[in-house]
């Protein structure tokens, strides 16, 4: 039997509860702010699983009826035959929404050990639903994870090894869809159709979701499911937030574009067409799920380096976070519920509480309006730069968006007036203006975001938990908005929602750390989180989180469970 949903089933694996210490200084260097600080609290965490040597753990999704699934992203190469395939899977055995409340933590695997090789979990086993090239008896020509020109099986583009988001959409009882991103340069989603039974889940067909009519995508990341039942996948653009970078999009050579291989593999992807960069990075929903998926791109929701949207319970509030370096903090508002194609854009201006202690400190939030618009008004837009290619580029000048033109829209938005002349620039070009109307644009690897829906909309989980994977950079360098002590190991955040799914303040919930930057294996202690990626909020409160980290040898997944330690 690999699925069960019995508490007699669980009660096999229960003891004693754990909670990990996290205790004392940084082994490093106590008082330098690049090495994560010192750490004091006991923290709430229980080790659920490690992984293969070189993955990261991402997907994490849960199901109404606590099947969970979880993917093994670029594990290491020198892993045994398909242990080094990347994995999509479940999380078997276990009902992931009755998890007890006392469970023997995994061990950390010797990292010259078999079982640093493979996937060991604390409840339940893992299942492997399919690796990378995975053909599922023909329905994939080139099998899971290739991308292919136009998704017309015509010819292949690149084979990924990067599974990302997972979404189970339901279509009957123990039956559903499993869409899966592939964060690649283009990206793409397979989805898998499956069952299961007392014997486990079975996959019962397989096909790639077609984004010819979107002209692709790009680095599709991690994402959510909407309230009414759709996926939603981020574009996890990086040079999206730059001006400068997007100036140099049609500069081949040295000196251009600094990911030109990416600009060139979409272009094979179109068949030859030289790709517009406005195109790309944005969320993008997949209507009918269930029948012959369709994606929209919401360009409303800003083009930036998207990790994740979650939609709150009013069915028109996203919250957005964005990847890499010196980035924003968004938000959407829809102009009507369960329709994200009009709206207005928000980004998060911070006011750090005293102090630098990034165990404690905190910030208010408030909310600097970016524009209102609508897709088809911002598609216009970026129709206007169809066309161009590497002939058109002129040295010391942009075919593109300038930071002038950014700098005049902020300056025009904020004067005020009628506002609905001016070209929708914002949602082009989104950190930018973020950064020029005053916005803080200082947060670092900014990643997955979640909430309970059912908790949030009654009340008794009125949280949203946001992950920071790496608290360095413009978060830690003294100045800005944002000035508090590194933490490598990362932090997850939490923000109180109000009675309208605003957010108005966020607070350290998780402290990863203490940190060792001279360590030649693990430089996060083993007994914390190591750069959180992923989030899940569970139905009673307690907090799914996957690392992608370079500090443990092994990344690993971990429950919390809020106030265990009061």
């Amino acid at each position: 039997m690999t699925i069960n949903t019995r508490k007699t089933q669980l009660a096999i694996a229960i003891a004693a509860t754990s909670l990990l210490a996290a205790c004392g200084g940084d082994s490093d260097n106590d008082n330098n702010p690049s090495n994560g600080g010192e750490q004091s609290a006991t923290l709430p965490l229980t080790r659920l699983a490690t992984i293969p040597l070189g993955a990261e753990l991402t997907g994490l999704e849960v199901t109404e009826e606590g099947d969970a699934f979880f993917n093994i992203q670029h594990p290491a190469d020198s892993l045994p035959d398909a242990e080094n395939k990347a994995a999509i899977g479940a999380w078997v055995d276990a009902n992931i929404n009755e998890l007890p409340a006392g469970i023997t933590p995994i061990t950390v695997p010797d990292p010259t050990s078999s079982d640093a090789e493979t996937t060991r979990m604390a409840l339940g086993s893992y299942q492997v639903l399919g690796r990378e090239g995975y053909n599922y008896r023909g329905d994939l020509p080139f099998g899971l994870g290739h991308i292919t020109v136009l998704d017309k099986n015509e010819a292949s583009v690149l084979q990924s090894n990067d599974p990302d988001f997972n979404a189970w959409i339901a279509d009957g009882e123990n039956s559903g869809y499993l869409f899966t991103a592939w964060e690649d340069r283009p990206g793409g989603v397979s989805r898998l159709a499956l069952s299961k039974t007392d014997d486990g889940w079975t996959v019962n067909g397989a096909l790639n979701v077609d984004f010819s009519g979107v002209n692709g995508t790009m680095i599709n990341c991690f994402g959510s499911v909407s309230p009414w039942g759709t996926p939603l996948t981020s574009e996890e653009n990086y040079m999206a937030s730059e001006v400068s970078a997007t100036a140099q999009w049609n500069q081949a050579g040295a000196g251009g574009y600094p990911s030109y291989n990416d600009v060139k593999n979409i272009q094979t992807y179109l068949d030859g067409t030289f790709p517009n960069p406005y195109d790309y990075g944005y969320i993008v929903e997949l209507t009918a799920p269930t029948g012959t998926p369709q994606p929209v791109k919401h360009f409303t929701t800003g083009r930036m380096a998207h990790e994740n949207a979650i939609i709150m319970p009013d069915e028109k509030t996203v919250y957005l976070t964005s990847d890499g370096g010196s980035q924003g903090f968004f938000k959407f508002v829809a102009d009507d519920a369960q329709n994200l194609s009009a709206g207005t854009l928000y980004a998060a201006k911070v006011t750090q509480d005293a102090g630098t202690d990034n165990a404690t400190t905190g910030f208010d939030i408030t909310w600097i309006e970016l524009g209102k618009s609508d897709n088809a008004t911002i598609e216009t837009l970026i129709r206007s730069f169809d066309g161009l290619d590497e002939n058109d580029f002129v040295e010391g000048d942009t075919n593109y968006i300038s930071q002038q033109q950014v700098d005049d829209y902020a300056a025009a938005y904020v004067a005020g007036g009628d506002n609905s002349a001016l070209d929708p620039i914002a949602f082009l070009e989104t950190n930018a203006v973020a950064m020029a109307m005053g916005a803080t644009t200082e947060f670092n690897k900014m990643e997955g975001i979640n909430i309970n829906p059912a908790g949030a909309a009654s009340g008794e989980v009125p949280y949203m938990y946001v992950a920071m994977a790496d608290v360095a950079g413009s978060m830690a360098d003294g100045t800005g908005d944002i000035a508090i002590d590194a933490n490598r190991c990362g932090i997850v955040y939490r923000f109180d929602l109000e009675t309208d799914f605003n957010v108005s303040r966020m607070e350290p919930a998780v402290v990863g750390g203490p940190y060792d930057g001279g360590a030649t294996g693990d430089k996060c202690s083993v007994d914390n989180i190591a750069q959180p990626d992923n989030l899940f909020v569970m139905n009673d409160g307690r907090l799914l989180i996957g690392e992608d980290s370079g500090n443990h040898v092994n990344n690993m997944l971990w429950l919390y469970t809020p106030n265990a330690a009061e």
